[in-house]
């Protein structure tokens, strides 16, 4: 990784360790420098065509699905494109909340007159699966909104478990997996999941700029109804007829197309179940270190395996050492949006371009700093937690 020139005390590289954006590989960033082509010509519609064929399984979608939309936007852009193509003014809607991401969907729910019921789990649990079936039983819904991994508290959605009950009932279901895809298991067709949205800078270890849809033909019987929205650059209307025939709806931005394209050519190469297993294996070694460096987990359910969210040890406050380790260690972790969680939380993306030596790294530069804050970090002990997680 290049030395950055940024205006810190640290002679380390620097290390991107958000939840998002995450590090993109070299060739990632050479594939975004390569020239601008024009977007609708024979230099760049094979291309396009290839990453939307190389995005559809990923996704988990069968052959006979609709292709997938990917426009430029950021990730709540993508949310709103959900939102905006299956809300109609004055219909009902269910909202999953676990975290930050389910009260999004309610406001830009809301923000388009839809009216909004909320099932709400506490920070850092799993989706309220009960709570849904009894809101199904006594209320049509149009469609169950839920997150499938909550960057903001850690937790993994069980989306299986969810697309079962909304399935016995004629409601969509409308998933965030901006977090998740290609970092988690996505089975959109088996689990039922009819529309899901994500973005480019996460798992898919992308440069920031793109959102990604991909619909059931469920979802389409509501998304091609005219009292949907009010819709415009996000019509999904516009974008099938153009990405059937392998072709984008607007300019396309093509430098982060190209990165895009590189970046699920090597997922491409390492294999998707690889992939996943990687995701898998890479953060509960980094649990099981930082959880001997006396960090607690947070999440009370399935943690996702994208992004890890810790309590920090006792007497050690979370903002100072998140800015330890950006001005001593070149290390940007993640703190969080949750007021009353900031003196002691931290997050850090497992997700993407991430390896073995970015967990070693992680937990050895961590035992420093918990030692330049007064506090202990037995490094061997965290490592060797680590190691002996990655092994199983």
């Amino acid at each position: 990784m290049t030395q950055l020139d940024l205006p810190i005390h640290s002679s380390l590289p620097y290390r991107i360790r958000l939840p998002g954006p995450t590090a993109v590989p070299e060739r990632v960033m050479r594939a975004a420098s390569r020239p601008i082509v024009a977007h609708r010509g024979s230099r760049f519609l094979p291309v396009f065509k290839d990453v939307l064929d190389r995005l559809h399984p990923i996704f988990g979608r069968g052959p006979d699905g609709i292709p997938p939309f990917v426009f430029a936007s950021t990730g709540i852009g993508g949310m709103e494109s959900a939102v905006v193509n299956v809300v109609a003014p004055g219909e009902r809607f269910l909202v999953c909340t676990t975290g930050q991401w389910g009260p999004v969907f309610r406001r830009l729910i809301e923000g388009v007159g839809g009216v909004v019921d909320e099932v709400v789990s506490p920070y850092g649990g799993a989706i309220y699966l009960e709570g849904v079936e009894k809101a199904l039983t006594g209320t049509k819904y149009t469609a169950v909104f839920a997150i499938h991994s909550e960057s903001s508290t850690g937790a993994l959605g069980d989306l299986k478990a969810l697309g079962a009950i909304v399935g016995k009932t004629d409601a969509l279901l409308v998933v965030d997996t901006v977090s998740g895809l290609a970092g988690a298991e996505m089975q959109a067709d088996a689990w039922g999941v009819d529309v899901a949205v994500t973005g480019c800078q996460k798992a898919l270890m992308s440069p920031p700029g793109l959102a990604v849809a991909s619909v059931s033909h469920k979802a389409w019987a509501v998304i091609d109804k005219p009292d949907r929205g009010p819709r415009g650059y996000f019509d999904y209307r516009k974008f099938r007829p153009n990405s059937e025939k392998g072709e984008p709806t607007y300019t396309a931005p093509v430098a982060m197309l190209h990165a895009l394209h590189e970046a699920l050519v090597m997922i491409g190469e390492e294999g998707l179940e690889a992939c996943i297993a990687r995701h898998l294996r890479l953060s509960t070694a980094l649990r099981a270190g930082f959880s001997a460096l006396g960090f607690s987990v947070f999440p009370t359910t399935t943690p996702t395996p994208t992004c890890q969210v810790f309590y920090t040890p006792e007497g050690i406050d979370a903002q100072a050492y998140i800015a330890l380790m950006a001005e001593r260690y070149n290390t940007d972790y993640a703190t969080t949006r949750l007021e009353e969680h900031k003196s002691r939380m931290v997050r850090i993306g497992t997700m993407g371009c991430v390896s073995e030596g970015d967990i070693f790294t992680d937990i050895h530069l961590t035992a420093r700093a918990l030692v330049d804050m007064g506090g202990s970090g037995d490094v061997e002990a965290a490592l060797k937690a680590a190691s002996d997680a990655m092994a199983k």
